[in-house]
């Protein structure tokens, strides 16, 4: 297998009378359709978008996952998945809503729910699957891990995998990698991505416990303030994450586990994942988990930053998240902002931020070095990651008007730029 054959991830409600009838086999209530959830349930969703390259990869983290309820959860944890994409190398596909379960001593995928072809990546389509997950699997607490492709808070009109906007004479910066791809990217589900707003939008059916991402650079600043509202934690990479993903088999007995409060779970599950990459032929992986309800006192901080003044950033100096050449996309967010902060108001206002980064950030892992794929030739490598913090941030340039322009829209900037 070369180096190129693994990189990842960026991500109508049609179903027959006679699928849905063929559904509902399972528990009795308590706990079964439709009814009220038992004490101290819950229920964990892996939502894949896989009409890309990244099926073969994905359907390895379900097996994963059937691997860890062979092994035995604790009772009330359900785990599903919904699939929508290939399934093998001829071509075949399937849209549909399974539980994996332990049936007669064998692990099985049980079908919910059979959808026609849609969508998957329509925020509508989302929250009608969501809706399904509620009805099926009733729970007090929910769990949900995005897999796909993603670049972050960059819109799919400026990460040159859709037709560039209007104006754009070229490409600022090239998200594209190989065809075979090494690391994970959300989307594609065929050529449709989902913007931040309409993930956001999407997601908003089900109040989280916890939203997971298995999909590269979505521990961004921008995107993490665009879902604030809808998981009480957030776990994601600021880089690329490598074409394996999340090993669920380790991961979902620690979500599972009831000896400790969620954000503690979440914080193993992150040191777990990093751990089990320093083991792999290419040991590469940072995770970080974000109590939203630390982001506003985040964005607070650096508003007071940015109107105190700020000193022109020197990109030399400042931590990079991947080896885009000349112009990187994604900068270590704390790095960022150290650098550009000097004596004064600024650098008050700096040390303010740190005690509010503190408090957003519950856990935050990552290897000596990080793998980075991107771009369309053979420019991919590791870099040093010396000075991550766990949240990366755009750097808007004036010599960059598209991005900057795009960068200047999102909620983030909004805020926090005078």
């Amino acid at each position: 297998m070369s180096v190129f054959d693994r990189i990842r991830r960026t991500f109508l409600v049609v179903a027959t009378a006679a699928a849905f009838v063929g559904c509902t086999k399972g528990p009795v209530c308590p706990g079964g359709p439709g009814c009220e959830p038992t004490e101290g349930s819950h229920t964990f969703l892996i939502y894949a978008v896989t009409n890309n390259n990244l099926w073969r990869y994905i359907r390895g983290n379900v097996n994963m996952a059937m691997e860890a309820v062979r092994a035995g959860l604790p009772a009330d944890t359900r785990v599903l998945v919904y699939w929508d994409g290939l399934t093998n190398y001829t071509g075949e596909s399937k849209t549909v809503l399974t539980e994996i379960v332990k049936e007669n001593g064998e692990v099985i995928e049980r079908v919910l729910k059979q959808y026609g072809e849609q969508d998957s990546t329509d925020p509508a389509v989302m929250k009608a699957v969501l809706q399904d997950v509620q009805y099926y699997a009733p729970a007090e607490v929910y769990g949900i891990s995005l897999h796909g492709h993603g670049t972050g808070w960059f819109p799919p009109e400026l990460n040159n995998l859709r037709q560039p906007m209007s104006g754009e004479s070229y490409i600022e910066h090239d998200l594209r990698r190989p065809d075979n791809a090494l690391t994970r990217a959300y989307g594609p589900d065929g050529e449709e991505y989902m913007s931040a707003g309409d993930l956001a939008e999407g997601l908003s059916e089900i109040k989280f416990d916890y939203v997971i991402f298995d999909v590269c650079f979505m521990s961004s600043i921008e995107l993490l303030y665009d879902l604030k509202d809808n998981a009480r934690y957030i776990l994601a990479s600021p880089a690329e994450i490598m074409g394996k993903g999340i090993p669920y088999h380790k991961v979902l007995p620690l979500l599972f586990s009831r000896d400790y409060p969620i954000d503690r779970r979440l914080a193993s599950a992150a040191s777990a994942i990093v751990e089990y990459y320093r083991g792999e032929s290419y040991p590469s992986a940072a995770f970080t988990v974000v109590a939203t309800a630390g982001l506003q006192g985040v964005a607070d901080a650096v508003k007071r930053i940015f109107a105190a003044g700020v000193e022109e950033p020197d990109f030399g100096e400042i931590q990079y998240l991947e080896v885009l050449e000349p112009e990187h996309a994604f900068f270590d967010l704390k790095d960022y902002l150290k650098n550009i902060t000097g004596n004064g108001a600024a650098k008050s206002a700096y040390a303010e931020f740190e005690t509010a980064l503190a408090n957003a950030i519950v856990a935050e892992s990552h290897t000596p070095q990080i793998y980075s794929a991107l771009g369309t030739g053979l420019s991919g490598g590791f870099f040093p990651a010396d000075d991550v913090c766990g949240i990366s941030s755009y750097i808007p340039r004036e010599w960059l008007p598209v991005t900057r322009e795009a960068w200047y829209a999102t909620a983030w900037a909004r805020y926090v730029m005078p």
